[in-house]
């Protein structure tokens, strides 16, 4: 449990910010283009709140290209998955007084309503998504940078460089459709 905690927050570090909220576009709408990938606003609405999802379509960008990257490779990501997902698919009761599952049961019953599913479905699909989205990660920065470990603070900064370093080589393969509003 504590080793998907640890790389969730891995995740976090490469989420990088903008401003503007996405309720005004459609789900279908690409909010860009990464190597003929589209990257839906469905897409971010699932993961984000709606206020804040733009603020992450740089992160979003950069993962697509670690995802893309890692198969290309051939690199198997199955080392890094949660083992025991179940935990963290599981959405807290309503009744809870943990205040930290309260707030995953707040964000799940709000992306839920917005999305017309059920909050239990929606938390199981969005602890799918996030671990293979850490796992994704994880794999490439394990095979590109050897030693990598996270919390190591010279080691995410070698991260950051390369995702960096990745946008910048393929950024005429990038197309950003949807571009946040500074607020």
């Amino acid at each position: 449990m504590t080793a998907f905690f640890r790389y969730s927050l891995v995740l976090l570090i490469f989420l990088l910010s903008g401003c503007s909220g996405i309720s005004k576009y459609d789900d279908h709408e690409p909010a860009a283009i990464v190597k003929g990938q589209e990257i839906t606003i469905g897409d971010l609405r699932f993961l984000y709140p709606d206020e804040t999802a733009l603020d992450y379509l740089d992160g979003t960008i950069k993962l697509e290209l670690v995802k893309q990257e890692v198969q290309e490779m051939g690199f198997d990501i199955t080392g890094n998955l949660e083992t025991d997902p179940d935990w963290f698919a599981e959405l807290p009761p309503k009744n809870t007084k943990d205040e930290g599952g309260r707030q995953i049961r707040d964000f799940a019953e709000s992306q839920a309503k917005k999305l017309h599913m059920d909050p239990e479905e929606y938390q199981k699909e969005y602890a799918k998504r996030i671990n293979e989205l850490n796992a994704h990660l994880i794999t490439f920065l394990e095979e590109k940078l050897d030693g990598y470990q996270f919390g190591d603070e010279k080691m995410n900064e070698e991260a950051n460089q390369l995702l960096e370093e990745m946008v910048e080589e393929n950024k005429e393969e990038i197309k950003v459709l949807i571009k946040p509003t500074v607020r």
